[in-house]
């Protein structure tokens, strides 16, 4: 989405006697810069409530709005009492979201009569340039504000936002007011003058309840803000968009991790239904990070195990552990479905391959039975926990030589089980990699078949080295695990996490990062028995 230069106002008045004053101020203003082709235009007047919900609900921009609060209901009635009516158009403007507004001013005699520590805010989080001011005979003020918002609406269209191709990937649209939060970020940041943006990951959330009108995506894209001047590019950055609803809190809980990594430097900026968090990107070299993906498609498999420790260690530094003892059932993700759960069992082929395993154990049983115990489990829970550390959220620099990991892009952080960030890692480098069905059953073979600490020797009859990559990399993750709780606990994470993906199968291709449905049912049966049996050790029974 991209404005004209030529700048659309759109004046809201209740006093038509006005629009000689107001077609004044904007033909002086048009005269400062001749024939350029950034001045302003006649501005658009709606005279009544009924007129400016018409244009604001229509399909024309306008880069600056100046709304009178008192207005008729319709056209050629007089004022009524209150400010009720403009307020309510500020709603409407503050959620233009197919047409963002840049420069708002609210021109009013009853300014008085709003709540002005609300009506400010509204003003700052609503648009780049928002201002109130009272009304009143000062000809030459108001002329002096509705100039300098013309000056910041023609900041606002200035700013270039270049996108590049997702290659063999396909990525969502970046919608208006998606564009209209990146604007923003750049005009905040001193010297900036525009972005350069790559895509690195997009994921579609599917909430009950939710309407059409709602986001669905979380999108994230990798790049670095234009300097003027000539001086090149910031370092890189990641640029997160997300539903309002939620950015909000995940903004809040970023701010916990920042004080704890000293990687993570954060800025914001918000509107009512989109949310933008800027994370600088991590590490001493320029160059784009690589992503957990890449790693192990063209990393030395050597690293893989200290690329795991180095995300553990991040974790570690993120809260203190304290122990705690819980039902079985509250360590399970509330929101599971059981019905969901098991038509995706069948779906994705559960019990054929149980039966080509050998496995003799139900995973939906062994979750319903979970679910209705009353066994408590000592744990260990950590204060601050990552909170959605899948593989997108890893960048690393690396080469032959070295490989440095960073943990970044934190979901909403809270007290949980120590080591449920890395047994949702442990499933998701499974699931979300681009691997074959008879790579990933190798591997489950050698993690899932002993209750033991696996070897590193016993990754030597691994044939693929992806696939002995990411079972060096589980088993390290395992090992920085073991030293927070009981290996019991860790493999009724690692369960509890598998289920999540299987019942995300349910949105097909666009709600999940699964690259092999058949794959989800051959982790979850092998995952299943290899708790089952560890759960039935004598020294874990002991414990309890």
């Amino acid at each position: 989405m991209s404005y004209p230069l030529v700048l659309q106002p759109l004046v809201i008045e209740d006093d038509e006697r006005a629009k000689d004053a107001y077609k004044q101020i904007f033909e002086s203003i048009a005269a400062d810069y001749g024939d350029l082709p950034f001045c302003p235009a006649p501005p658009r007047f709606a005279f009544s409530y009924e007129e400016a919900k018409d244009c604001l609900e229509g399909s024309k921009m306008f880069h600056i709005v100046i709304l009178d609060l008192r207005l008729p209901e319709k056209p050629k009635m007089p004022a009524i009492n209150g400010v009720e009516l403009g307020i309510s158009l500020l709603g409407a403007c503050v959620e233009r979201d197919r047409y963002p507004i840049p420069a708002l001013l609210v021109i009013s005699a009853h300014i008085g009569s709003t709540e002005q520590a609300r009506m400010q805010e509204t003003l700052q989080q609503g648009f780049w340039h928002g201002r109130q001011f009272v009304k009143g005979p000062n000809f030459e003020l108001l002329q002096n504000e509705i100039r300098s918002g013309c000056i910041e609406a023609l900041r606002y269209c200035s700013v270039g936002i270049h996108i590049r191709d997702g290659r063999d990937q396909e990525y969502p649209t970046i919608t208006p007011r998606e564009e209209d939060l990146l604007r923003r970020s750049v005009l905040q940041q001193h010297g900036a003058v525009g972005l350069d943006l790559e895509w690195w990951s997009a994921t579609r959330q599917h909430l009950h309840g939710s309407s059409e009108a709602d986001n669905p995506w979380t999108k994230v894209l990798m790049g670095r803000y234009i300097l003027d001047g000539g001086n090149g590019a910031s370092r890189p950055k990641f640029f997160k968009l997300l539903a309002g609803s939620d950015g909000r809190l995940v903004i809040e809980s970023a701010r916990h991790v920042e004080p704890k990594l000293t990687h993570i430097k954060l800025a914001s900026v918000t509107a009512r239904s989109t949310a933008l968090l800027v994370t600088e990107k991590v590490g001493s070299r320029n160059e784009r990070p690589k992503s957990l993906e890449e790693f192990f498609r063209l990393g030395p498999a050597e690293q893989a195990g200290s690329v795991a420790r180095q995300i553990a260690e991040q974790v570690q530094q993120l809260g203190d552990l304290s122990p705690d003892t819980k039902a079985l059932n509250k360590l399970l993700w509330p929101a599971h479905d059981p019905g969901i759960l098991a038509e995706q069992w069948q779906r994705c082929g559960g019990p054929e391959i149980q039966e080509q395993i050998g496995s003799h154990g139900d995973p939906i049983a062994l979750f319903s039975e979970l679910l209705a115990s009353e066994e408590t489990q000592r744990i260990q829970e950590r204060s601050i926990v990552h909170g959605d550390l899948q593989m997108t959220n890893v960048a690393l620099d690396f080469d032959a030589k070295s490989a440095d990991a960073y943990i970044f892009d934190p979901g909403v952080v809270r007290r949980n089980v120590a080591g449920r960030d890395l047994a949702v890692l442990e499933v998701s480098v499974l699931l979300h990699q681009p691997i074959s069905y008879e790579t990933l059953a190798e591997i489950c073979s050698i993690l899932y078949r002993s209750t033991d600490a696996v070897g590193s020797e016993t990754l030597g009859s691994l044939a693929d080295p992806i696939g002995k990559s990411i079972a060096e990399f589980i088993r390290s993750l395992r090992q920085a695990a073991g030293a927070w709780n009981d290996p019991d606990v860790y493999a009724l994470l690692v369960f509890d996490s598998t289920l999540i993906q299987l019942g995300g199968l349910i949105f097909g291709s666009s709600g999940n990062k699964i690259r092999n449905e058949r794959s989800a049912g051959h982790l979850l049966a092998m995952v299943s028995d290899w708790y089952t049996r560890i759960r039935k050790r004598p020294q874990n029974a002991a414990s309890k």
